[in-house]
């Protein structure tokens, strides 16, 4: 493993331990194993540290939504959409766990974060329109909801497997969305 992805690595832990603002480019150091010089070389700043981890993270997240999520009809886009807080936190939980740490207090954490979600935002609506509900909009607000109680649920391991599980097959049960 490189000392740049080593950096990256301690700083996801010191980020999801402290948060960003008390972590500092020392505690990174030190569970790095490196210097604190190694850490500017690297990165400049640890605000710089902190979006080259949040920017990887969406770009990899991206990736899984794309493989995962495509739109061929609305009921198997809806039922793929509800899998993915599971698929995406556990496919990379020190990320999504640092990440429910950080949103609140960390603007552009926060934005990628809006984006990301947002990007599902009209297909989800769309989706809703096509199967006749009333209200489409409000429909995708409240998936986008569950979708976000889930993520968060599985990131701090508040819930077990069979527990989403069971979550997300009683959502798609309500939505009529067999597969």
């Amino acid at each position: 493993m490189s000392k740049k992805q080593d950096i990256l690595d301690a700083a996801i832990t010191i980020f999801t331990a402290v948060g960003t603002s008390a972590a500092s480019t020392k505690s990174i150091a030190i569970e790095a194993n490196v210097s604190e010089a190694l850490i500017f070389k690297h990165f400049k700043s640890k605000d710089n540290l902190i979006e080259e981890i949040v920017k990887s993270g969406y770009r990899e997240a991206t990736k899984l939504v794309a493989e995962h999520l495509e739109y061929q009809t609305a009921e198997n886009y809806l039922s793929n959409l509800l899998d993915l807080p599971k698929l995406l936190v556990l496919s990379n939980k020190s990320f999504w766990q640092m990440q429910y740490k950080i949103t609140p207090l960390n603007a552009m954490a926060m934005m990628n974060h809006q984006l990301f979600m947002k990007s599902s935002y009209e297909f989800i609506v769309k989706a809703f329109a096509e199967l006749g509900y009333e209200e489409p909009v409000l429909e995708a607000e409240i998936v986008l909801f569950i979708i976000d109680g889930l993520w968060k649920c599985i990131a701090v391991n508040d819930c077990e497997t069979a527990h989403i599980d069971s979550l997300i097959q009683l959502t798609k049960q309500k939505y009529n969305l067999h597969q």
